[in-house]
């Protein structure tokens, strides 16, 4: 019997949340007995390039995801999914408003991206309805341990009806992808010093000011390139010359391959203050790259086991994370040994994998 699955999405810009729900209705899309829809407020960001021109996409032509809650009542009518899933705090309220009003009995699955004790901007009404939202929802997707243990006390839900799936990531794709780069030229020149990565959106989210005070201690000479585009882009420029390295770190924007730059560092470090999963830190590993992180809420230390299969470091600690940047630049054995463990390590974040987990669940809620 097919099924057919309305995925909500706020927009299609390049950051994780888009990028795990475009692997996700990609694979779905392959599926006969799965048919598909994604419905996004507004097109027009890089993510559409990665969605597969055969997957229906609905565009609701919108400025804002609050101005939805009328074209989505009118679309969810007519279209009559089985199964709703949503994706980020706005598109997950709108999402249940609309199927409320609608007193329909189509199944509503809402997906948690980030630590809101870390982020500290959902607030208010917007608190409350978030958490409203959530408890009318049929379940509820964590991405990490930490995040749905939030969840469940921050928004009194049943443990049961919070599951945790972390990102769907195409480690194989990704493999091969990497493997051919190396054997073409560097997207970026190479003078000889060892390559630390970033990536993620300009923001202080992602710590980049951290990383920057970090890389101005490090003993080590190397060059640090950070991909991503974001609010905060000058600032970050203003302070690599304060701390006199602006010579060695480049901001080159968002990357849309950014598979083909990962490939060619030697270091790839996620300097996050608050995450919900840390995407780009599989697809570094998926890359054979050795990863640095924060143990910051939630998600990277679901992903790596401190010393075997990458480092952990807290949160803002400027010294460690210069110190352990230093270490595995300065030690290929203990590269090699991260590298070596890095297939065991992400195994579980498969995409094939976190589809089925998807799946099961959309059938358990077909069943009720």
């Amino acid at each position: 019997m097919n099924r057919h699955i309305l995925f909500f999405l706020s927009d299609l810009d390049g950051g994780g949340a888009q990028r795990t729900l475009v692997n996700l209705v990609n694979t779905l899309h392959d599926l006969e007995d799965v048919s598909v829809t994604l419905v996004v407020t507004r097109t027009g960001g890089a993510a559409q390039a990665w969605l597969k021109p055969a997957v229906r996409l609905l565009d609701l032509g919108l400025r804002r995801t609050l101005y939805s809650f009328f074209p989505l009542c009118s679309l969810l009518k007519r279209e009559c999914p089985d199964v709703v899933m949503a994706t980020m705090v706005d598109a997950n309220i709108m999402a249940a408003l609309a199927l409320f009003c609608l007193r329909s009995r189509i199944r509503l699955v809402v997906r948690e991206t980030n630590s809101h004790r870390a982020r500290g901007d959902i607030r208010g009404a917007r608190c409350l309805l978030a958490g409203w939202a959530y408890r009318r929802a049929d379940a509820v997707v964590a991405l990490s341990s930490g995040v749905r243990q939030e969840l469940i006390e921050d928004f009194h839900l049943g443990a049961d009806k919070v599951v945790t799936i972390g990102n769907p990531v195409d480690i194989e794709s990704i493999a091969g992808i990497a493997r051919a780069a190396r054997e073409r030229p560097s997207p970026f020149p190479i003078d000889g010093d060892p390559i630390i990565m970033a990536a993620g959106r300009l923001t202080r989210q992602k710590g980049f000011d951290i990383l920057l005070h970090a890389f101005a201690r490090m003993k080590t000479r190397a060059r640090l390139i950070i991909l991503g585009e974001g609010a905060d882009r000058s600032d970050l420029l203003t302070l690599a010359k304060a701390l006199g390295v602006a010579d060695r770190v480049s901001l080159p924007g968002f990357v849309s391959d950014i598979v083909s730059w990962l490939c060619h560092a030697n270091l790839f470090v996620l300097s996050s203050r608050w995450e919900g999963f840390g995407h780009v830190i599989v697809e570094a590993m998926s890359a054979g790259v050795p990863v640095i992180s924060t143990k910051c809420p939630h998600g990277p230390a679901d992903i790596i086991t401190d010393g075997l299969d990458g480092i952990l470091v807290e949160t803002n600690d400027v010294e460690m994370l210069a110190t352990k940047m230093d270490f595995l630049l300065e030690d290929r054995k203990a590269r090699e040994e991260i590298r070596r463990n890095l297939p065991a390590a992400i195994k579980e974040f498969e995409i094939t994998k976190i589809t089925k987990k998807y799946l099961d669940l959309f059938s358990f809620l077909y069943h009720e």
